[in-house]
């Protein structure tokens, strides 16, 4: 669904100027006359459908591609009943405040699909009253979004992780950053492992770390190779597994996280992302790791973005819940266990 402005000298020719673009399907979410007598117009035109009906479905099955199909349909049979109920109840109003808002959450890095999806949910459920309350709706944007986004410390009990990513996430830092928490503030017993073997160097950096806090470093070139090294790491309270990068050029990459995954179901999964990526990059990489049994998400980087939108986005699409975030390269320092008040600070400022 696109939502536009209009502008001209009068109705006939702002009309003229909706239906050469929008054609006759076009709704009409308020009409008005604002300074020098000029009319606007706000409509909109349900494009998105047959735009996303043509993106990505090469090498899909029928069934799947059917299934979003009629899920498009159903959202967008609800957007038009929703914008005809404002339209029969005379509330032109309402179209201003719901195009003024979605723009700040587009802004702000939300999704447009997923920005429309809730704020029709908002203003179906909110009384007309409330609908023309900024502060209020900004709220209760928040509090929807926060409340379909889990977070977890995977961490907490016993545990042998593997953090899985792409290429410069920031997976070796992140295993840094809490194996220092755990083994020399949390005083716990543990192991890393590091099966990066591919970056010059990746091994000793880890060396490295581990040195500092007393932690022992093991390297291990394939899958059996990290079931032996658990295996002797029995006695651990944490095991963390640092892997390389991921990228579509590493076809064998994926085959051994899946053959590790299949040797030793103890193992879970950490998908780290940095969260300055862009929207498609980490929808990308959500697909490729879709074969993975992943437990959990990470997002580094937040010192480096500037909106942190995307993390709703890719967090709703993995259905995943959050671990951590980090914001720097201090260590430990800049890491914290994902929560939900930290979602209210990040998500939509009020």
């Amino acid at each position: 669904m696109h939502i536009k402005r209009f502008k001209g000298s009068d109705v006939k020719e702002t009309m003229g100027m909706v239906k050469n673009e929008f054609g006759d399907d076009a709704l009409i979410l308020s009409t008005r006359k604002i300074r020098g007598g000029v009319v606007e117009i706000v409509a909109a035109v349900d494009y998105d459908l047959e735009g996303t009906a043509k993106v990505d479905i090469k090498g899909r099955s029928d069934e799947a591609v059917l299934e979003e199909g009629a899920s498009l349909e159903r959202e967008l049979a609800e957007l038009r009943e929703f914008l005809w109920m404002v339209l029969a109840q005379g509330m032109g109003a309402f179209g201003e405040v719901f195009l003024k808002l979605e723009q700040e959450m587009i802004k702000n890095g939300i999704d447009k699909r997923l920005a429309k999806k809730i704020l029709i949910h908002t203003f179906r459920t909110i009384s007309k009253d409330k609908a023309m309350d900024m502060a209020y709706l900004k709220s209760f944007v928040k509090k929807r979004l926060i409340s379909n986004i889990e977070v977890k410390d995977p961490l907490k009990d016993r545990a042998v992780i593997s953090f899985v990513g792409p290429v410069g996430s920031g997976k070796t830092t992140t295993i840094a950053k809490l194996a220092a928490l755990h083994a020399i503030r949390g005083k716990r017993r543990i192991a890393l492992i590091t099966m990066d073997t591919y970056r010059i160097g990746a091994p000793e950096q880890l060396r490295i770390y581990g040195r500092i806090m007393g932690v022992p470093v093991e390297v291990a070139s394939t899958p059996r190779d990290v079931s032996r090294v658990i295996d002797r790491h029995r006695d651990k309270e944490l095991i963390l597994i640092d892997t390389p990068g991921w990228s579509r050029q590493n076809t064998s990459y994926m085959k051994e996280l899946k053959n590790l995954a299949m040797m030793n179901d103890a193992i879970r999964f950490n998908l780290v992302l940095g969260s300055d990526t862009k929207d498609e990059a980490l929808y990308e990489c959500v697909r490729g790791f879709k074969g993975l049994p992943v437990d959990s998400l990470t997002f580094t980087k937040l010192d480096e973005s500037k909106v942190y939108g995307s993390i709703v986005n890719v967090t709703l699409i993995a259905r995943k819940p959050i671990a951590y975030f980090t914001d720097g390269q201090r260590v430990p320092e800049d890491i914290e266990c994902a929560s939900k008040e930290k979602l209210s600070v990040i998500f939509m400022p009020s």
